[in-house]
C-alpha cells in the first residue's frame, strides 16, 4: 500500500469550527484527537484507518456498461435510498439501481452527456408512492424529465422581454453541468419542485412548472448612454463556468464554478459570495466543481488543487501555512488549518489533486466506541460526523473524530460524483419506549469508464 500524507482536521461542525488544524498528546494505537500537543512519533490515520475499516467497507459496482472509451464515464449519482439510485454519464448514459443490480435505461435514444441528476420521491399519509420524480441535465441544453416511468424532454429558453410588444424566445444550446431541486411540496399535481440546473458560460435555467419549461435566469442591467437615455440589458449573473449546484430551500441555492465564482439564489436572484482565503486575504480564484450540505449553514465547495470551501454563515477557505519549521506548541496557530506540525516541520500535504464532491452525515445517538473506552452512552459528538471527499488520481478521503485520512486505492483514475442516503432524524427513529435505531448509510461514488464504488456503514456510526 502506497504511503499517504497524514493532514489533521477537527469537525467541529455544531459548533461552526469548520475542518481546522488540532494535535493530540495521544499514545500509539489511539486515534483520538485532543485540543493538547501532537506526538510526533503517532501516525493518526495508522491508528485510525483499522477501525475505520471496520466501519466502512469499500466494493466496486457491477453494472451493464463495458469498455474503456469516455463513452461510459459516469459523472453523477442521485438516488432515493439505497435501493432506489440513479448514475448518468456520457453518451446518453442513465444506470438504474433496484438493491440488487444495475440496469441501463433509454432515455428517449438520446446520447447527450448527462452530468447532472437529481429526484424526490412523495408518498401520501398512508406511505403509498403517489410520485416519483427525476431530472437529468446535460449536454447541447439538454434536461429530461422521468415522471412516474415515463420520460419526456423539457424544453430550455431564455426569453428576452426587454421589448414587451415583442418578447424573443430562443431556444438554450449550452451544456449543462450540474442539477438539484427541492421537492414538490405535496402529491397534487399543481404543486411543483423547484429545480436549478447550471452550465457554461454562467448558464442558469429554473424550472417553471406553468410552462412546463426552463427558463434562463438573468439579471436585469440598466444603464445610460451619452445622451442620457437609460436602456436595459439581460446579462448572466457570471460569466464563469459553472460546475456545482445545491439547495436547501426553494429560496437558498448556491452555485459554484470557475475563478471562485459562488452565487446564492434568494427565490428572485443571484448575488455573489466572496471567499476568506486562508490567511485573511479575499483574493480567491480557485476553480470549485462540487459544493453540497448536511443544512443550510453547513456547506462545503470542493475544486482545484485539494482546495475544500466551507460555509457557516460565511464561506472560509480551508488550507496551510506554507512548509517550514515550526516548533512545538498548538498546531492549528504553528501551521495552520490543515497543516500538522511534526517533528519540527510544518507537514502541508494537502492532495493537490481536483476534488470533484462531497458528501458527509452526522447520526446522533449512533456513535461507536470512541477514546478506547465503553461506547458513546447515547449521544454522539458533533466531531465524530463523516466527511467524504472525492476526485482525480481515484483519490478518496475520509474525515471523522479529527483526522482526515486517505482511504483505499481506488481502480479510476478520476472519480466524479457522489451521492449518499442521509440517516432519518432523531425523532424518526425512536421508537416507542425510546429505543433509538440506527440507519445504515451507503454512499456512491461514480467516475470515469463506467466506475461505481459503493462505500457501506452498515451500522451508520
Amino acid at each position: 500500500m502506497k504511503r499517504f500524507p497524514v493532514i489533521i482536521v477537527e469537525l467541529a461542525i455544531a459548533l461552526s469550527a469548520g475542518i481546522c488544524a488540532c494535535s493530540s498528546q495521544s499514545t500509539p494505537g489511539d486515534g483520538a484527537v485532543t485540543d493538547g500537543e501532537v506526538d510526533a512519533d503517532l501516525d493518526p490515520c495508522a491508528a485510525a484507518l483499522p477501525t475505520w475499516k471496520k466501519i466502512w467497507k469499500v466494493s466496486t459496482e457491477t453494472t451493464p456498461l463495458t469498455g474503456l472509451t469516455p463513452d461510459i464515464n459516469l459523472i453523477d449519482v442521485w438516488g432515493n435510498a439505497a435501493d432506489d439510485v440513479y448514475a448518468v454519464g456520457y453518451a446518453g448514459t442513465v444506470l438504474h439501481f433496484d438493491g440488487s443490480a444495475w440496469t441501463a435505461l433509454d432515455p428517449l435514444g438520446l446520447k447527450e452527456d448527462f452530468e447532472g441528476v437529481w429526484g424526490y420521491v412523495l408518498k401520501d399519509a398512508q406511505g403509498a408512492v403517489t410520485r416519483t420524480d427525476l431530472f437529468v441535465a446535460g449536454s447541447n441544453g439538454t434536461i429530461l424529465r422521468y415522471l412516474n416511468g415515463v420520460w419526456s424532454k423539457v424544453r430550455t429558453v431564455f426569453i428576452d422581454d426587454l421589448d414587451p410588444a415583442n418578447p424573443k424566445t430562443v431556444e438554450v444550446r449550452g451544456n449543462f453541468h450540474d442539477l438539484w431541486g427541492i421537492p414538490a411540496p405535496g402529491p397534487a399535481d399543481n404543486q411543483q419542485p423547484t429545480v436549478i440546473a447550471v452550465g457554461g458560460e454562467g448558464l442558469i435555467v429554473r424550472y417553471d412548472a406553468t410552462a412546463n419549461e426552463f427558463r434562463e435566469h438573468r439579471n436585469r442591467v440598466s444603464f445610460v448612454d451619452r445622451n442620457g437615455v437609460t436602456h436595459w440589458n439581460l446579462e448572466r449573473w457570471s460569466p464563469e463556468r459553472l460546475g456545482g449546484v445545491f439547495g436547501t430551500a426553494a429560496n437558498n441555492f448556491v452555485a459554484v464554478g470557475n475563478n471562485g465564482t459562488i452565487l446564492r439564489y434568494d427565490g428572485s436572484s443571484w448575488a455573489r459570495e466572496a471567499v476568506t482565503t486562508f490567511g485573511g486575504g479575499t483574493a480567491f480564484v480557485t476553480h470549485l466543481n462540487g459544493v453540497w450540505g448536511r443544512h443550510a449553514n453547513e456547506l462545503f465547495a470542493t475544486g482545484l488543487d485539494g482546495t475544500v470551501v466551507r460555509y457557516d454563515g460565511s464561506w472560509q477557505q480551508l488550507g496551510c501555512a506554507t512548509e517550514g519549521e515550526c516548533t512545538a506548541g498548538n498546531a492549528r496557530t504553528v501551521c495552520g488549518i490543515l497543516g500538522l506540525c511534526d517533528r519540527g516541520t510544518c507537514i502541508c500535504n494537502v492532495p493537490t489533486v481536483y476534488l470533484r464532491s462531497t458528501w458527509n452525515f452526522m447520526q446522533s445517538k449512533c456513535g461507536p466506541i470512541i477514546d478506547g473506552g465503553s461506547d458513546d452512552g447515547g449521544v454522539q459528538r458533533e466531531t465524530a460526523s463523516w466527511v467524504v471527499f472525492a476526485g482525480w488520481n481515484g483519490t478518496l478521503m475520509l474525515a471523522n473524530n479529527g483526522i482526515l485520512c486517505p482511504f483505499g486505492e481506488l481502480p479510476a483514475n478520476r472519480l466524479e460524483g457522489m451521492w449518499g442516503n442521509a440517516p432519518r432524524s432523531e425523532a424518526e427513529r425512536t421508537l416507542d419506549g425510546g429505543k433509538v435505531e440506527c440507519d445504515p448509510v451507503d454512499v456512491f461514488i461514480t467516475g470515469v469508464n463506467g466506475t461505481l464504488i459503493r462505500l457501506t456503514n452498515a451500522k451508520g456510526e
